[in-house]
């Protein structure tokens, strides 16, 4: 697993007859991000579930925040992120970033990941070790890569978000069912309250 201590997260709204248009100008721009500002992965598709169906969702995983300050450059020199923010047909709703905690992540199953979801937690303190007993769970399903870290920026700092990613929604499901059946995961819960999850479809 890559060397990623940030993530960058953000979310546009887009109207939805200017989307085919705008998801390509987001593929140019995560080359760009890529190659100018050092980020170790980017992914974006289409928040799918939750409070903001049909918005884009963009995630920027960096080594250190001097990254981010990169992107930013890279945004302000970016031809498409202008012409896009000129159209009239997107806003972005947040731009938040998360501290991410180490953790280990055995994954069994290989392949290109279709879908995100991202949960969000508020807890007295971050749930590290609750999170990285239950990773199994998520890797015997089948799930592909697995995040955790807290938000440091946004109406919600102090909250924990976890981001897995799936090749497919029937191994979400798996995956969730074998949360519903852990007693650690019912543990957790007690602890901690889930206050939003979304399902992101990436291109």
């Amino acid at each position: 697993m890559s060397d990623i201590n940030y993530f960058v997260i953000t979310a546009v709204d887009c109207e939805a007859d200017y989307r085919p248009t705008f998801l390509p100008m987001v593929a140019t721009l995560a080359e760009e991000l890529k190659a100018k500002a050092g980020a170790e992965v980017v992914r974006y598709g289409t928040i799918v579930t939750g409070d903001h169906p049909g918005a884009i969702g963009l995630f920027q995983g960096y080594g250190e925040l001097a990254g981010f300050e990169r992107a930013l450059e890279v945004y302000a020199a970016s031809g498409d992120y202008a012409k896009a923010m000129a159209s009239g047909k997107i806003k972005i709703r947040l731009r938040n970033l998360l501290k991410v905690h180490p953790m280990a992540f055995d994954a069994k199953a290989s392949g290109e990941p279709k879908y995100i979801v991202l949960t969000r937690l508020a807890a007295d303190r971050p749930m590290i070790d609750a999170i990285s007993e239950m990773s199994g769970v998520f890797s015997d399903a089948g799930a592909l890569t697995m995040r955790y870290g807290t938000l440091i920026t946004g109406s919600n700092a102090g909250n924990s978000l976890l981001g897995v990613t799936y090749p497919s929604l029937s191994v979400v499901e798996k995956a969730y069912d074998g949360l519903g059946s852990d007693p650690r995961y019912q543990a957790l819960l007690e602890k901690a309250n889930v206050n939003m999850r979304h399902i992101v479809r990436l291109a």
